[in-house]
């Protein structure tokens, strides 16, 4: 299986900052490369779960799930919804998380029941809002990828290749990545992000 959501541009031997230890699972992991190593291989039994997976992945209840299932051999709050502030202006406070998950499953069903946009806008807008809300501690851009090939295969549109031309560069994707989702912010346009998903 190829998994072109993973954007691997870390330096595996980076020893483990301090503020990744807290509620880390496996206490003997030293640095980088292990912790990947081991989310890696939980992810790969969360999407073995999602194969089975019969929900519509359209509910909050559903999105941490599936966080929990991707992670939760890892990190004790798998699942749980952060309660601290991020040092990132584009995403939420904790406080707007769940106003904000209640928001988007009504405009998801809306956007899905009116037909007015394409499958691939709805896909764009959806992983750009739920990397906005950024409602996990750590790990939101992998659960949110996974989250949205999900959506596409329930929805019978193409699995996104997020940037997969530019795998050999993973920096440069994960650049291109991050620049597509903040002109989508800031613009409130989906060409680039949607260009950056499916080409």
């Amino acid at each position: 299986m190829v998994n072109n959501f993973l954007f691997k541009d870390r330096d595996g031997q980076t020893p483990l900052p301090p503020e990744l230890r807290k509620g880390l699972k496996p206490k003997y992991i030293q640095n980088i490369g292990e912790l990947d190593e081991h989310e890696e291989e939980n992810i790969a039994e969360g999407l073995a779960w999602l194969q089975k997976c019969n929900e519509n992945g359209l509910t909050y209840n559903f999105w941490q799930k599936l966080h929990k299932k991707l992670f939760e051999k890892v990190w004790s709050w798998a699942g749980e919804i952060r309660k601290h502030e991020l040092d990132n202006l584009y995403f939420l406070s904790a406080h707007q998380i769940w106003p904000e998950f209640k928001k988007l499953e009504d405009d998801l069903n809306y956007w899905i029941e009116s037909k007015e946009i394409s499958t691939q806008e709805i896909a764009a807008r959806f992983h750009e809002k739920i990397e906005t809300i950024h409602p996990f501690a750590k790990g939101n851009g992998r659960f949110g990828r996974i989250l949205i090939e999900y959506f596409c295969r329930k929805s019978g549109e193409k699995i996104p290749t997020w940037g997969s031309s530019l795998k050999s560069d993973p920096s440069a994707r994960r650049q291109i990545y991050i620049e597509a989702l903040n002109k989508t912010r800031q613009t409130r346009t989906y060409n680039d992000l949607i260009k950056f998903m499916f080409s």
